[in-house]
């Protein structure tokens, strides 16, 4: 059964009439007549009396015109929402991004959100990328920023920023010089964050690398302190530090090692990327990005980037 086939029955319904009904569609009368006998067909029944001067609606076709009107209402509906031509977006999102990520986004995200997306209840999730990830395409999350995603059928992922990695530290703990392999990085008392480690050794992955890991540690303001109390260097994007480094509390040292570097992705499930509070979403966070960890801040640590 076809929509049109259904929207030509409503018209000759409402004008009772199949040569008024054809005008007014622009379709020649005997195309018209074929869809309605199409329809009686497909539903066993006559629709119209047929009289010299038009027609009229059977029982059968006033019940089915019930069932019509309903049916190219909720198309309309469906079509308004889905391609955001509607009201502005409704409903619950669930987003996710790694405590580090939160910290310099989200305020700005749920922020913009609940002035410009007034009627959709956002839930944020703090986890690393790996379970973040994991909860994507299990359906537990609706979205998430992730670190360095695989790519998967099940999620639509958009590139947000690329940054380069650091190591962070007090200027004493710090090498004299920026490295540029990973063998350099052996002798140094290395505190990581469980999602900087997974990174670390996917990308040293078939090198026979010995990192002295002193600290495993998945709070990131952990890290913090015990890295501004000189017990280690970390790894990782000046901007996760930028006030810090900014105060010249702690240190910069970019890592000249080709291909080391965050890649921050959004994504969404592939079912849901079309939705338009998804997409409306997106928008914002993108807009974030821009603004916190665009060319501004990124300038601002550079100048408290160490350099020897």
């Amino acid at each position: 059964m076809e929509l049109r086939s259904i929207k030509y029955f409503v018209a000759i319904a409402e004008l009772g009439n199949i040569s008024g009904a054809a005008i007014k569609l622009g379709i020649a009368q005997p195309a018209l007549t074929r869809h309605v006998k199409q329809l009686e067909g497909e539903l066993n029944t006559i629709l119209f009396n047929r009289f010299a001067r038009g027609v009229q609606l059977t029982a059968s076709g006033r019940e089915f015109l019930q069932y019509a009107n309903r049916i190219i209402a909720e198309v309309a509906q469906a079509k308004h929402q889905i391609t955001g031509q509607g009201l502005k977006p409704t409903g619950s999102i669930v987003f996710g991004a790694s405590p580090t990520i939160s910290t310099i986004l989200m305020p700005r995200v749920v922020s913009d959100s609940l002035h410009e997306l007034p009627e959709i209840n956002l839930k944020l999730i703090e986890g690393r990328s790996i379970r973040l990830y994991d909860s994507l395409l299990t359906g537990l999350l609706d979205m998430a920023i992730l670190t360095n995603p695989l790519p998967s059928y099940k999620l639509h992922l958009t590139s947000l920023i690329s940054e380069p990695l650091c190591l962070v530290g007090i200027r004493s703990a710090l090498p004299r010089r920026r490295l540029s392999s990973l063998e350099e990085l052996e002798s140094l008392p290395l505190i990581l964050t469980p999602g900087m480690l997974f990174l670390m050794n996917r990308f040293q992955a078939g090198a026979k690398l010995n990192l002295k890991i002193i600290a495993e540690i998945e709070s990131i303001e952990t890290i913090r302190s015990l890295v501004k109390a000189g017990e280690g260097i970390t790894i990782a994007p000046s901007t996760a530090f930028f006030e810090e480094i900014n105060k010249n509390e702690l240190h910069a040292l970019t890592l000249d090692i080709e291909g080391l570097h965050r890649d921050l992705v959004l994504a969404s499930r592939t079912d849901n990327a079309h939705l338009p509070g998804v997409r409306e979403l997106s928008r914002i966070v993108r807009a974030a990005v821009n603004s916190q960890m665009g060319m501004g801040l990124l300038m601002g640590a550079d100048r408290s980037t160490t350099r020897f």
